[in-house]
């Protein structure tokens, strides 16, 4: 996960000389549920953007026995004639790891995907901005499952492997409010 981020952002800064706008920004809806996060978005062409976000939660108010952390890095094309403002489709890529507690069944993995994303981002003044945007995608997962402290047998989405249960979904990948600030 280390040298993802360290990689995405070096790259980041290697196409950072040549950058018309950056921007620092949080998803509310995600803080608003205990998932803290923070992103940096910059422009790469006349209507196009590279973003990445990481993200984290240690048992929130709405699951006690629920922990993850991850990275979802961004390309975004703008429709409004210049990058940050008005409608957009994104490419996001998502990686995480988990451990929560659901239902008496203890869910212990690590999940890669990507999708597509669509938004739409307001000018509130010159600096900060606001959009809203929602995605779907396939989501390749592998965890463990622990049902009343046994190992459990039986699974309703994915296959048993040697070590745990594997497999692919088609589920929300990106869903939220973004307050963004541009730097410069």
């Amino acid at each position: 996960m280390k040298k993802i981020i360290t990689t995405f952002l070096s790259c980041m800064a290697m196409v950072a000389a040549h950058g018309q706008a950056i921007s620092v920004n949080t998803d509310v809806a995600m803080a608003a549920l205990q998932t803290y996060n923070i992103g940096t978005e910059m422009t790469i062409g006349n209507r196009s953007t590279l973003g990445l976000s990481v993200f984290t939660n240690n048992k929130p108010y709405w699951n006690k026995e629920a922990k993850a952390i991850g990275v979802q890095p961004e390309y975004r094309y703008y429709f409004g004639g210049r990058p940050m403002y008005h409608h957009f489709v994104g490419v996001s890529a998502l990686a995480m790891d988990y451990d929560a507690k659901w239902k008496n069944t203890r869910h212990d993995g690590f999940a890669v995907g990507a999708g597509l994303t669509f938004g739409y981002v307001v000018a509130l003044s010159n600096r900060w901005t606001i959009d809203a945007h929602a995605g779907v995608g396939m989501i390749i997962f592998h965890e463990k499952k622990i049902t009343d402290g046994f190992p459990d047998l039986k699974t309703t989405v994915g296959s048993v492997a040697r070590d745990g249960f594997k497999g692919t979904i088609l589920a929300p990948t990106k869903i939220g409010i973004t307050l963004s600030y541009i730097i410069r």
